[in-house]
This record gives structure tokens, C-alpha cells and sequence, in this order.
């Protein structure tokens, strides 16, 4: 590498970095792992069966049958919480390269045309800008604050 590309390589690293943000961090590839997890398929699991089976949405993973947020967590995961409205938040590890990353999965009850309920998902993180780059369904949408 000539010196010149090295310059620019040194200054687009540094823009990243001071960016700050976990646009520049982000493992792709772990995000994806993450989000395709047993775990957290487990957790979607058993959101819509208490959504299909209750008129409230279960507001913990208790109501959900689930075990402790932290007890759903592994390398690219640190806990799988579920809140109310049943939305699932999925609080990421450092293998990720986000600090405090999330993904939330937010429930609703669908209906097919032959009549048949089931329970589909809106993901989106509120701090991973390129959140779509490891999943194509999910999107940003930033947090107040």
C-alpha cells in the first residue's frame, strides 16, 4: 500500500472511529447470528403462543414462559426481555461490537384469509443505524431523548 492510500486509510479509520457510533462497529455477521438464534426464536415462540392463548399480551418473560433475561443469553446475546405489549428486546454483547446495542421484535396478531391467527414481528433497533445490513427486515428508527 502507497503511502498516500495509507494516509486515506488512516483518515477514513479515524472518522469512524470518531463517529463513535455503532454504525462504524457493528459484526455484521454476529448481528445476524444473534438475530436468527435458537434463543431468541424460543422467545418469539412463546410471545405469540401467550398472545394467541391470552387477551393480554404478556408484559415478562414469566408471562411468556420463558426462563430470566439473562439466563437466554450467549456469545453475540446478553439477555432476551420481554416487555409490554409483548415486545421482545434483545440486548446485544460486546461480540456484536455495539456497546448497548438493541433489537426489538414487536408483536401483532395477524389473520389469514382462511381465518387462521398467528403472530408476526416489526424489528428495529433504536442505536444499530445499519441494523438492515445484517437483517434486511429490521430497521432504524432512532430513540428519543
Amino acid at each position: 500500500m502507497n503511502r498516500r492510500n495509507k494516509w486515506l486509510a488512516g483518515i477514513a479509520m479515524g472518522v469512524m472511529l470518531a463517529s463513535g457510533g455503532a454504525f462504524a462497529a457493528v459484526n455484521v455477521n454476529a448481528l445476524h447470528i444473534a438475530l436468527t438464534s435458537l434463543k431468541l426464536a424460543l422467545a418469539k415462540m412463546g410471545v405469540a403462543n401467550a398472545m394467541l392463548s391470552n387477551p393480554t399480551p404478556p408484559a415478562t418473560n414469566a408471562e411468556a414462559h420463558l426462563a430470566a433475561p439473562g439466563q437466554l443469553s450467549g456469545e453475540e446475546i446478553s439477555s432476551i426481555l420481554v416487555s409490554a405489549g409483548g415486545v421482545i428486546n434483545v440486548y446485544l454483547s460486546p461480540a456484536v461490537g455495539v456497546t448497548g446495542g438493541i433489537v426489538q421484535l414487536v408483536p401483532r396478531v395477524v389473520t389469514d384469509k382462511q381465518g387462521k391467527r398467528g403472530v408476526r414481528y416489526t424489528c428495529y433497533s433504536p442505536n444499530i443505524p445499519d441494523v438492515a445490513t445484517a437483517e434486511p427486515d429490521c430497521t432504524y428508527h432512532a430513540s428519543a431523548k
